[in-house]
Protein backbone atom coordinates (compact mmCIF):
# COMPACT_ATOMS: atom_id res chain seq x y z
CA UNK A 1 0.00 0.00 0.00
CA UNK A 2 1.61 3.54 -0.78
CA UNK A 3 0.14 7.03 -0.31
CA UNK A 4 0.72 9.21 -3.01
CA UNK A 5 0.96 12.77 -1.47
CA UNK A 6 1.46 14.77 -4.61
CA UNK A 7 -1.76 13.43 -5.97
CA UNK A 8 -3.18 12.85 -2.62
CA UNK A 9 -4.48 9.56 -3.18
CA UNK A 10 -3.26 6.22 -1.67
CA UNK A 11 -2.66 2.78 -4.16
CA UNK A 12 -2.39 -0.70 -3.42
CA UNK A 13 -0.63 -3.29 -5.59
CA UNK A 14 -2.27 -7.35 -5.16
CA UNK A 15 0.73 -8.75 -7.05
CA UNK A 16 -0.08 -12.37 -5.67
CA UNK A 17 -3.85 -12.21 -6.46
CA UNK A 18 -5.24 -15.20 -8.60
CA UNK A 19 -8.56 -16.60 -9.39
CA UNK A 20 -9.56 -19.51 -7.91
CA UNK A 21 -12.75 -20.78 -9.72
CA UNK A 22 -15.51 -19.23 -11.74
CA UNK A 23 -18.96 -19.78 -11.90
CA UNK A 24 -20.21 -18.67 -15.65
CA UNK A 25 -23.50 -17.33 -16.25
CA UNK A 26 -25.81 -18.71 -19.38
CA UNK A 27 -24.86 -16.62 -22.76
CA UNK A 28 -27.65 -15.44 -24.36
CA UNK A 29 -27.81 -15.37 -28.25
CA UNK A 30 -24.08 -14.98 -30.28
CA UNK A 31 -22.67 -14.51 -26.95
CA UNK A 32 -19.49 -15.54 -26.29
CA UNK A 33 -17.42 -15.88 -23.11
CA UNK A 34 -15.03 -13.15 -23.86
CA UNK A 35 -17.88 -11.06 -23.60
CA UNK A 36 -19.08 -12.13 -20.27
CA UNK A 37 -17.92 -9.35 -18.06
CA UNK A 38 -16.50 -9.46 -14.32
CA UNK A 39 -15.66 -7.24 -11.49
CA UNK A 40 -13.61 -7.28 -8.54
CA UNK A 41 -15.26 -5.53 -5.35
CA UNK A 42 -12.51 -4.17 -3.61
CA UNK A 43 -13.46 -3.39 0.47
CA UNK A 44 -11.45 -1.86 3.43
CA UNK A 45 -12.32 -0.50 6.60
CA UNK A 46 -10.30 2.46 8.31
CA UNK A 47 -10.84 3.96 11.75
CA UNK A 48 -10.20 7.43 12.84
CA UNK A 49 -9.42 8.91 16.76
CA UNK A 50 -8.63 5.72 18.29
CA UNK A 51 -11.87 3.82 16.33
CA UNK A 52 -14.15 6.61 17.43
CA UNK A 53 -14.74 7.11 13.68
CA UNK A 54 -14.66 3.87 11.99
CA UNK A 55 -15.12 3.81 8.04
CA UNK A 56 -15.84 0.89 6.30
CA UNK A 57 -15.15 1.82 1.65
CA UNK A 58 -16.44 0.15 -0.68
CA UNK A 59 -15.94 0.05 -4.44
CA UNK A 60 -15.92 -1.90 -7.58
CA UNK A 61 -13.31 -2.43 -10.23
CA UNK A 62 -13.50 -1.56 -13.73
CA UNK A 63 -14.57 -4.58 -15.99
CA UNK A 64 -12.54 -7.67 -16.12
CA UNK A 65 -13.26 -10.84 -18.84
CA UNK A 66 -11.67 -14.18 -17.37
CA UNK A 67 -10.05 -15.98 -20.40
CA UNK A 68 -8.31 -19.69 -20.44
CA UNK A 69 -6.06 -19.02 -23.31
CA UNK A 70 -3.71 -16.36 -25.33
CA UNK A 71 -6.27 -16.73 -28.53
CA UNK A 72 -9.01 -14.96 -26.82
CA UNK A 73 -6.53 -12.14 -25.41
CA UNK A 74 -7.89 -9.84 -28.53
CA UNK A 75 -11.39 -10.77 -28.25
CA UNK A 76 -11.24 -9.66 -24.30
CA UNK A 77 -9.53 -6.50 -24.98
CA UNK A 78 -12.55 -5.65 -27.45
CA UNK A 79 -14.69 -6.25 -24.94
CA UNK A 80 -13.16 -3.91 -21.80
CA UNK A 81 -12.18 -1.21 -24.67
CA UNK A 82 -16.22 -1.03 -25.59
CA UNK A 83 -16.98 -1.01 -21.70
CA UNK A 84 -14.33 2.03 -21.07
CA UNK A 85 -15.19 4.15 -24.11
CA UNK A 86 -19.01 3.99 -24.29
CA UNK A 87 -20.34 3.58 -20.69
CA UNK A 88 -22.11 5.97 -19.01
CA UNK A 89 -22.13 7.71 -15.97
CA UNK A 90 -24.45 6.39 -13.42
CA UNK A 91 -25.20 2.99 -15.18
CA UNK A 92 -25.93 -0.54 -14.02
CA UNK A 93 -23.15 -2.62 -13.94
CA UNK A 94 -22.15 -3.33 -17.22
CA UNK A 95 -24.69 -1.86 -19.26
CA UNK A 96 -23.31 -0.88 -22.39
CA UNK A 97 -24.48 0.81 -25.72
CA UNK A 98 -25.00 -1.44 -28.59
CA UNK A 99 -24.47 1.05 -30.95
CA UNK A 100 -22.34 4.05 -30.93
CA UNK A 101 -21.36 7.21 -33.57
CA UNK A 102 -18.44 6.40 -35.74
CA UNK A 103 -16.99 9.82 -34.68
CA UNK A 104 -16.90 8.08 -31.27
CA UNK A 105 -15.43 4.80 -32.02
CA UNK A 106 -12.49 7.06 -33.92
CA UNK A 107 -11.48 9.06 -31.02
CA UNK A 108 -11.12 5.20 -29.06
CA UNK A 109 -9.36 3.87 -31.88
CA UNK A 110 -7.01 6.77 -31.64
CA UNK A 111 -6.29 6.86 -28.06
CA UNK A 112 -5.98 3.44 -28.07
CA UNK A 113 -3.75 2.88 -30.68
CA UNK A 114 -1.25 5.44 -29.27
CA UNK A 115 -1.59 3.77 -25.82
CA UNK A 116 -0.33 0.75 -27.36
CA UNK A 117 1.89 1.62 -29.55
CA UNK A 118 3.34 3.65 -27.46
CA UNK A 119 3.82 6.66 -30.02
CA UNK A 120 2.86 10.13 -30.39
CA UNK A 121 1.79 9.43 -34.13
CA UNK A 122 -1.85 8.94 -33.95
CA UNK A 123 -4.40 7.98 -36.38
CA UNK A 124 -4.72 10.79 -38.96
CA UNK A 125 -7.55 11.39 -41.38
CA UNK A 126 -6.64 9.49 -43.76
CA UNK A 127 -6.06 6.78 -41.77
CA UNK A 128 -9.54 6.58 -40.18
CA UNK A 129 -11.27 7.04 -43.91
CA UNK A 130 -9.33 3.83 -44.55
CA UNK A 131 -10.55 2.20 -41.32
CA UNK A 132 -14.32 3.66 -41.85
CA UNK A 133 -14.23 2.30 -45.60
CA UNK A 134 -12.75 -1.17 -43.80
CA UNK A 135 -15.49 -1.44 -41.64
CA UNK A 136 -18.66 -0.15 -43.75
CA UNK A 137 -17.35 -2.20 -46.97
CA UNK A 138 -17.88 1.36 -48.45
CA UNK A 139 -16.17 3.56 -51.18
CA UNK A 140 -17.31 6.40 -49.80
CA UNK A 141 -14.20 9.17 -50.06
CA UNK A 142 -15.17 11.63 -47.26
CA UNK A 143 -14.52 10.88 -43.68
CA UNK A 144 -17.78 13.37 -42.74
CA UNK A 145 -20.07 11.35 -44.50
CA UNK A 146 -19.19 8.28 -41.90
CA UNK A 147 -19.26 10.54 -38.74
CA UNK A 148 -22.82 10.05 -37.81
CA UNK A 149 -22.84 6.45 -39.28
CA UNK A 150 -23.88 4.01 -36.49
CA UNK A 151 -21.36 1.19 -35.42
CA UNK A 152 -22.72 -1.58 -33.67
CA UNK A 153 -21.17 -4.19 -31.34
CA UNK A 154 -21.70 -6.90 -33.98
CA UNK A 155 -19.96 -4.59 -36.87
CA UNK A 156 -17.09 -4.05 -34.01
CA UNK A 157 -16.13 -7.94 -32.90
CA UNK A 158 -18.79 -10.28 -33.87
CA UNK A 159 -19.44 -10.38 -37.17
CA UNK A 160 -16.22 -10.89 -40.15
CA UNK A 161 -15.15 -8.48 -42.69
CA UNK A 162 -16.50 -9.23 -45.86
CA UNK A 163 -14.64 -12.04 -47.60
CA UNK A 164 -11.98 -12.57 -44.95
CA UNK A 165 -12.44 -14.83 -41.19
CA UNK A 166 -11.73 -12.43 -38.94
CA UNK A 167 -13.30 -9.30 -37.33
CA UNK A 168 -12.93 -5.75 -37.74
CA UNK A 169 -11.39 -5.03 -34.11
CA UNK A 170 -9.05 -8.24 -34.89
CA UNK A 171 -7.30 -6.88 -37.78
CA UNK A 172 -7.18 -3.34 -36.18
CA UNK A 173 -5.21 -5.12 -33.04
CA UNK A 174 -3.17 -7.58 -35.16
CA UNK A 175 -1.94 -3.98 -36.92
CA UNK A 176 -1.06 -2.68 -33.45
CA UNK A 177 0.47 -5.92 -31.92
CA UNK A 178 3.10 -6.21 -34.92
CA UNK A 179 4.17 -2.07 -34.80
CA UNK A 180 4.12 -2.59 -31.55
CA UNK A 181 6.69 -5.71 -31.08
CA UNK A 182 9.08 -4.98 -34.03
CA UNK A 183 8.22 -1.78 -36.15
CA UNK A 184 7.62 1.39 -33.95
CA UNK A 185 10.94 3.21 -34.73
CA UNK A 186 9.62 3.09 -38.53
CA UNK A 187 6.41 4.13 -37.70
CA UNK A 188 7.48 7.07 -35.38
CA UNK A 189 9.72 7.73 -38.46
CA UNK A 190 7.24 7.67 -41.27
CA UNK A 191 8.21 5.10 -43.31
CA UNK A 192 5.59 2.99 -42.92
CA UNK A 193 2.01 4.33 -44.98
CA UNK A 194 0.53 1.32 -43.63
CA UNK A 195 -3.20 2.18 -43.99
CA UNK A 196 -3.90 1.57 -47.65
CA UNK A 197 -5.01 -0.97 -49.92
CA UNK A 198 -3.54 -2.22 -52.65
CA UNK A 199 -5.27 -0.31 -55.82
CA UNK A 200 -4.49 2.62 -53.50
CA UNK A 201 -1.12 1.95 -53.33
CA UNK A 202 -0.35 1.14 -56.72
CA UNK A 203 -1.96 4.72 -57.33
CA UNK A 204 0.00 6.43 -55.30
CA UNK A 205 2.90 4.31 -56.97
CA UNK A 206 2.21 4.85 -60.47
CA UNK A 207 3.47 8.43 -61.18
CA UNK A 208 7.17 7.64 -59.38
CA UNK A 209 10.25 6.48 -60.91
CA UNK A 210 11.34 2.76 -60.83
CA UNK A 211 12.81 1.38 -57.24
CA UNK A 212 9.92 3.67 -55.14
CA UNK A 213 8.18 1.70 -52.61
CA UNK A 214 5.67 1.85 -49.85
CA UNK A 215 5.06 -0.48 -46.37
CA UNK A 216 0.77 -1.09 -45.78
CA UNK A 217 -0.34 -3.30 -43.21
CA UNK A 218 -1.89 -6.48 -45.28
CA UNK A 219 -5.92 -6.93 -46.25
CA UNK A 220 -5.70 -10.74 -46.13
CA UNK A 221 -3.08 -11.28 -42.73
CA UNK A 222 -3.75 -9.94 -39.61
CA UNK A 223 -1.00 -8.42 -38.02
CA UNK A 224 1.00 -8.95 -41.74
CA UNK A 225 2.70 -5.61 -43.40
CA UNK A 226 3.87 -5.95 -46.51
CA UNK A 227 5.80 -4.73 -49.20
CA UNK A 228 4.19 -2.43 -52.63
CA UNK A 229 6.85 -1.56 -55.35
CA UNK A 230 7.04 -0.01 -58.99
CA UNK A 231 9.07 -1.86 -61.51
CA UNK A 232 7.78 -1.86 -64.68
CA UNK A 233 9.06 -4.48 -67.03
CA UNK A 234 7.16 -6.94 -69.92
CA UNK A 235 5.33 -8.93 -67.43
CA UNK A 236 4.18 -5.75 -64.99
CA UNK A 237 4.42 -2.93 -63.49
CA UNK A 238 3.87 -3.33 -59.27
CA UNK A 239 4.56 -5.74 -57.39
CA UNK A 240 3.60 -6.97 -53.79
CA UNK A 241 5.53 -9.29 -51.87
CA UNK A 242 3.42 -11.75 -49.42
CA UNK A 243 2.85 -10.05 -46.41
CA UNK A 244 4.92 -10.22 -43.36
CA UNK A 245 4.33 -10.87 -39.50
CA UNK A 246 5.80 -10.80 -36.42
CA UNK A 247 6.90 -14.43 -36.65
CA UNK A 248 8.98 -13.40 -39.79
CA UNK A 249 10.07 -10.14 -37.94
CA UNK A 250 11.51 -12.55 -35.16
CA UNK A 251 14.07 -14.00 -37.32
CA UNK A 252 14.64 -10.58 -39.43
CA UNK A 253 14.05 -7.53 -38.96
CA UNK A 254 12.27 -4.94 -41.81
CA UNK A 255 15.11 -2.77 -42.13
CA UNK A 256 17.34 -5.80 -43.15
CA UNK A 257 14.76 -7.49 -45.52
CA UNK A 258 14.80 -4.24 -47.56
CA UNK A 259 18.12 -3.88 -47.36
CA UNK A 260 18.75 -7.73 -48.76
CA UNK A 261 16.34 -6.17 -51.72
CA UNK A 262 18.75 -3.85 -54.23
CA UNK A 263 16.25 -2.59 -56.37
CA UNK A 264 14.02 -0.73 -53.58
CA UNK A 265 15.58 2.68 -53.44
CA UNK A 266 13.29 5.06 -52.57
CA UNK A 267 10.85 4.81 -49.83
CA UNK A 268 7.40 6.81 -50.92
CA UNK A 269 7.14 9.52 -51.96
CA UNK A 270 10.93 10.45 -52.53
CA UNK A 271 13.18 9.64 -49.58
CA UNK A 272 16.12 7.37 -50.02
CA UNK A 273 15.91 4.28 -48.62
CA UNK A 274 19.43 4.56 -47.04
CA UNK A 275 18.70 7.67 -45.39
CA UNK A 276 15.51 6.03 -43.81
CA UNK A 277 16.38 2.47 -42.87
CA UNK A 278 20.03 1.99 -43.02
CA UNK A 279 20.45 3.11 -39.24
CA UNK A 280 18.65 -0.12 -38.29
CA UNK A 281 20.76 -2.55 -40.37
CA UNK A 282 22.24 -4.80 -38.27
CA UNK A 283 26.16 -4.79 -38.60
CA UNK A 284 27.61 -8.01 -40.21
CA UNK A 285 30.57 -9.39 -38.58
CA UNK A 286 34.01 -9.20 -40.27
CA UNK A 287 35.46 -12.00 -38.06
CA UNK A 288 35.12 -15.26 -36.96
CA UNK A 289 33.89 -15.75 -33.17
CA UNK A 290 36.07 -19.02 -31.42
CA UNK A 291 36.58 -20.05 -34.93
CA UNK A 292 33.07 -20.14 -36.46
CA UNK A 293 32.40 -18.40 -39.44
CA UNK A 294 28.74 -16.77 -38.74
CA UNK A 295 25.97 -17.58 -41.48
CA UNK A 296 24.24 -15.07 -42.76
CA UNK A 297 20.42 -14.77 -43.77
CA UNK A 298 19.13 -12.96 -46.78
CA UNK A 299 15.76 -12.47 -48.40
CA UNK A 300 15.61 -12.76 -51.90
CA UNK A 301 12.88 -12.77 -54.50
CA UNK A 302 13.08 -15.25 -57.19
CA UNK A 303 11.30 -13.50 -60.11
CA UNK A 304 14.15 -11.09 -59.73
CA UNK A 305 16.58 -13.33 -59.65
CA UNK A 306 18.52 -15.20 -63.25
CA UNK A 307 17.28 -18.38 -63.74
CA UNK A 308 20.79 -19.92 -64.07
CA UNK A 309 24.28 -19.02 -63.30
CA UNK A 310 24.36 -17.15 -66.20
CA UNK A 311 22.32 -14.18 -66.25
CA UNK A 312 22.54 -13.19 -70.03
CA UNK A 313 20.28 -16.89 -70.83
CA UNK A 314 17.12 -16.00 -69.02
CA UNK A 315 15.31 -13.23 -67.52
CA UNK A 316 17.22 -9.69 -66.24
CA UNK A 317 18.81 -10.03 -62.58
CA UNK A 318 17.24 -7.11 -60.79
CA UNK A 319 19.19 -7.62 -57.75
CA UNK A 320 22.90 -7.72 -57.06
CA UNK A 321 23.17 -10.41 -55.25
CA UNK A 322 23.64 -13.89 -56.76
CA UNK A 323 21.12 -16.65 -56.73
CA UNK A 324 20.68 -18.53 -53.46
CA UNK A 325 22.18 -21.96 -53.27
CA UNK A 326 18.74 -23.77 -52.60
CA UNK A 327 17.87 -22.37 -56.46
CA UNK A 328 21.66 -23.06 -57.88
CA UNK A 329 22.73 -26.26 -59.87
CA UNK A 330 22.57 -29.26 -57.69
CA UNK A 331 25.89 -30.59 -59.21
CA UNK A 332 27.74 -28.35 -56.45
CA UNK A 333 26.60 -30.79 -53.88
CA UNK A 334 27.34 -34.04 -55.13
CA UNK A 335 30.85 -33.82 -52.94
CA UNK A 336 30.37 -37.81 -52.27
CA UNK A 337 29.73 -41.02 -54.08
CA UNK A 338 26.28 -41.98 -54.25
CA UNK A 339 25.74 -45.89 -52.92
CA UNK A 340 24.29 -48.03 -55.42
CA UNK A 341 20.52 -48.95 -54.58
CA UNK A 342 20.39 -52.57 -55.40
CA UNK A 343 16.38 -52.30 -56.12
CA UNK A 344 17.48 -49.45 -58.61
CA UNK A 345 19.09 -50.56 -61.71
CA UNK A 346 21.97 -48.14 -63.57
CA UNK A 347 18.56 -46.78 -65.42
CA UNK A 348 16.68 -45.72 -62.23
CA UNK A 349 14.23 -48.17 -63.65
CA UNK A 350 12.04 -50.33 -60.65
CA UNK A 351 13.73 -54.33 -60.26
CA UNK A 352 10.93 -56.23 -58.85
CA UNK A 353 12.80 -59.05 -58.26
CA UNK A 354 15.28 -57.74 -55.73
CA UNK A 355 12.35 -55.55 -54.24
CA UNK A 356 10.67 -59.24 -53.33
CA UNK A 357 14.10 -60.56 -51.66
CA UNK A 358 14.17 -57.84 -49.68
CA UNK A 359 10.62 -57.77 -48.52
CA UNK A 360 10.84 -62.06 -48.34
CA UNK A 361 14.31 -60.92 -45.87
CA UNK A 362 11.92 -58.67 -43.44
CA UNK A 363 9.27 -61.35 -43.60
CA UNK A 364 11.47 -64.17 -42.61
CA UNK A 365 12.97 -61.78 -39.70
CA UNK A 366 9.66 -61.07 -38.12
CA UNK A 367 8.29 -64.46 -37.90
CA UNK A 368 11.98 -65.28 -35.62
CA UNK A 369 11.01 -65.42 -31.91
CA UNK A 370 12.44 -61.69 -30.28
CA UNK A 371 14.84 -63.92 -28.06
CA UNK A 372 16.46 -65.89 -29.90
CA UNK A 373 16.82 -62.61 -32.48
CA UNK A 374 19.09 -61.51 -29.71
CA UNK A 375 20.91 -64.37 -28.39
CA UNK A 376 22.05 -64.94 -32.02
CA UNK A 377 22.98 -61.32 -32.72
CA UNK A 378 25.14 -61.18 -29.05
CA UNK A 379 27.05 -64.61 -29.89
CA UNK A 380 28.10 -63.13 -34.00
Amino acid sequence: MEYHQATGTLSAHFRNMSLKRIKRSDRRGAESVTEEKFTILFESQFSVGGNELVFQVKTLSLPVVVIVHGSQDNNATATVLWDNAFAEPGRVPFAVPDKVMWSQLCEALNMKFKAEVQSSRGLTKDNLLFLAQKLFNSNINHLEEYNSMPVSWAQFNRENLPGRNYTFWQWFDGVMEVLKKHLKPHWNDGAILGFVNKQQAHDLLISKPDGTFLLRFSDSEIGGITIAWKFENAERMFWNLMPFTTRDFSIRSLADRLGDLAYLQYVYPERTKEEVFSKYYTPVLAKAVDGYVKPQIKQVVPEFLPTSGDSSSGGTAYMDQSPSPAVGSSSHYNLYPQNHDPILDTEGEFDLEDSMDVARHVEELLRRPMDSQWISHAQS
